[in-house]
């Protein structure tokens, strides 16, 4: 859903006056007075009939059904919550008092009544009659069963059960056409597909070079190393082995020298925040004249980059780091194929300036390697989907892992970015930082509790380097894969923030202290900011109405990432499923995963496939299981009666797919047996 912002209006006081009378039957003493502040936040509805409403401290309280009909997810509302109940299992709303509502599109299939009125079946959960003129269905071209996005208009002030008029501002039309999951995606998650005519008029009138300040040419034979298939080359390496260590240069694409603040390029940059890589498209940041071509680090071309200098010592410490703008010419676009064959002595050939960096290049990613093995580095190398392209015009899923040539690359862009924040801390004292924090205390006393059931001590605080140790003890390939997606589960998610040096602003799972995105300018808006930072005039300072715009618009970065990287994985797990249930015979015994345990069943994961699927209780009835106290105990060995938990294996085998909820199919399989260390 996209939402739009709204000017608000000054109705929630009058509201709250007003709140008695919300609540049929509620005594005077129970309900607040004009002076109480109500609790408000966001509404997340369940396609059950009920909701949740979560506020900023991140308190969760229930809407039951009779609540929820006037209310849309993302609705704002203030609320009197019920007297707290000690057998219950949360809190819960009593009375909506008010609701504020910001327009945005809806997504949903066009439906027709017996009586020849038209409606729209909401993708969502919406338990409010949404009906369609007649005129705009025909307007439209629309036919029963289409899917169309709609207009929810804005809206402020009491909850009023009613009927909504809406309109087709969208047609996606059929889903099972081709290039359907990808417009649905983009539509969903607020993204435009194509560029506005003055941000492509900007872009093609952009000359190779716009004039300026005069530029140094570095000759040093810069490679690029990416995938077959890259077109926007935004990063080239080199290292050479110097007295006492390396010397290590990161050439990142001068994307800030062409895209001005206060341009119709930077306009629709800030805005869209990232690139969105969806299976068969892209859709740029930036035009592809600028993505593709202008800024692209392309082989034998003389482009604009930002390189970022290094010394490093022969343990692997920078000693040493400047930043300039120079003219660079790649000597070679290589493939990670192509570099990891080179790396594992396969015959694989380049010329003798590229090899030689390359040699470089292996020895300080082997002496970074060893130097984040000793913090404590986490691998969770999954072979990744992929589409291959067929004879006949078709795809076909593909399975890739990371080589050797991928971790390489990896190392020097982390360096990269480890060290301009560094720099941009020196400089202004604070950054744009990507910043992970560590576990909650919860979580990691969760993930304490289980490891002492693995015979594992974890330390009072969270410590990369016991996790890593915790992983490499691991017996066995199940017995790793449950510990993995323990440690997963209790991670937090990293986000664009700007925090000074008495902040904690460090990224928990890389074990950096500081950490920025720098590398990537073509693809992300947060690296363009920290570009501009770092290549600001001597003496520049940032007032303090520029702090607030530079945190608005990093904010805005953490949010649309989240959004590209939803769009992204809600495409690929359509095509999971889809190529799945083509290839795979309904009777195969197929190895899953536990990742969630309900008393309606078990959300597992089917490996080889990453798969989402449901396994119902009645399967799990079926085979032996009990439930107790939402814990289900399965049969074990010698008559033993062994509880189920998350990261166990089991054999499963699919039975069918559910499409009650058209946009959200879910695969359902039925219970073989269980994992061996369920029943150990």
């Amino acid at each position: 859903m996209i939402r739009r912002k709204f000017d608000s209006c000054p109705v929630v006081e009058q509201l709250i006056s007003k709140a008695v009378a919300l609540v049929p039957g509620a005594r005077p003493q129970e309900m607040p007075s004009k002076k109480t502040e109500l609790p408000k936040g966001r509404v997340n509805l369940h396609y059950r009939g009920f909701g949740f409403v979560t506020t900023a401290e991140g308190d969760a309280f229930y809407i039951p059904s009779d609540l929820v009909r006037p209310l849309l997810s993302g609705d704002e509302i203030r609320f009197v919550p019920a007297p707290v109940n000690p057998e219950a299992d949360g809190r819960e709303v009593k009375a909506v008092v008010s609701v504020r509502r910001e327009a945005f599109l809806l997504l949903g299939e066009v439906k027709k009544e017996a009586d020849g009125a038209w409606y729209l079946r909401s993708d969502e959960p919406c338990f409010t009659r949404l009906f369609l003129q007649e005129h705009d269905v025909r307007a439209h071209g629309v036919d029963d069963g289409d899917v169309v996005a709609v207009e929810i208009s804005a809206y402020e002030g009491q909850p009023v059960s009613r009927p909504l008029e809406v309109e087709i501002e969208r047609v996606l039309g059929d889903r099972n056409r081709d290039g359907f999951a990808q417009d649905y995606a983009l539509v969903k998650h607020g993204f435009q597909s194509t560029f506005t005519e003055s941000v492509m008029a900007e872009a093609e009138a952009l000359q190779a070079e716009a004039g300026g300040e005069p530029i140094g040419h570095c000759d040093l034979p810069f490679v690029t190393i990416d995938g077959e298939s890259t077109r926007d080359f935004d990063d080239a390496v080199y290292a050479e082995a110097i007295e006492g260590g390396w010397d290590v240069r990161v050439a990142i694409a001068d994307v800030s020298y062409y895209v001005r603040p206060g341009s119709a390029l930077d306009a629709w940059a800030a805005e869209r925040c990232t690139s969105v890589y969806l299976p068969g498209r892209t859709v740029p940041m930036l035009p592809e004249a600028l993505s593709t071509d202008r800024c692209s680090l392309t082989p034998g071309d003389v482009k604009r980059a930002v390189i970022l200098q290094c010394k490093l010592s022969e343990a692997g410490e920078v000693s040493e780091a400047r930043i300039e703008r120079a003219l660079i010419q790649s000597a070679a676009r290589l493939t990670y194929n192509e570099v990891a064959s080179y790396m594992a002595d396969e015959g694989q050939r380049f010329a003798a300036p590229v090899e030689k960096n390359l040699d470089a290049l292996v020895d300080v990613y082997r002496v970074l390697l060893k130097q984040r093995d000793e913090a404590g580095k986490l691998d969770f190398d999954e072979p990744e989907p992929n589409l291959e392209k067929l004879p006949d015009g078709g795809w076909k899923l593909v399975w890739e892992s990371r080589t050797e040539a991928h971790k390489l690359v990896e190392e020097l862009m982390l360096l990269a970015n480890r060290v301009t924040a560094e720099m941009l801390l020196d400089r202004y004292g604070a950054a744009v930082l990507r910043h992970q924090p560590a576990p909650e205390a919860e979580d990691w006393h969760d993930l304490r509790t289980w490891a002492l059931t693995q015979d594992v001590e974890l330390p009072d605080a969270p410590s990369m380097k016991s996790l890593a140790g915790f992983l490499a003890a691991q017996p066995d390939a199940d017995s790793l894969a449950a510990a993995s997606h323990r440690i997963r589960s209790c991670m937090r998610p990293a986000k664009y923030v700007v925090l000074d040096r008495e902040q904690a602003g460090g990224h928990f799972s890389l074990s950096f202290d500081w950490y920025t995105h720098f590398t990537s300018p073509i693809r992300r808006y947060a690296d363009l900011l920290v570009h501009r930072l770092l290549l600001a005039p001597a003496g520049y300072e940032l007032n303090a109405a520029e702090m607030t715009d530079l945190e608005r618009r990093v904010a805005k970065c953490s949010e649309r990432s989240q959004a590209a990287r939803l769009a992204e994985r809600g495409v690929w797990d359509g095509l999971k499923l889809q190529n799945f249930t083509a290839e795979v015979p309904t009777a195969t015994s197929l190895k899953a995963r536990v990742v969630r345990i309900t008393p309606r069943g078990l959300r597992v994961v089917i490996q080889g496939w990453q798969c989402a699927a449901w396994l119902p209780a009645g399967s799990l009835r079926a085979n032996g299981f009990k439930l107790e106290e939402s814990t289900w105990y399965g049969p074990g060995r010698n008559g033993q009666v062994v509880p189920l938990e998350e990261g166990y294996p089991m054999q499963v085998s699919w039975t069918r797919v559910v499409r009650e909820r058209p946009a959200y199919p879910e695969l359902n399989v039925a219970l073989v047996k269980a994992g061996d260390r369920l029943a150990a």
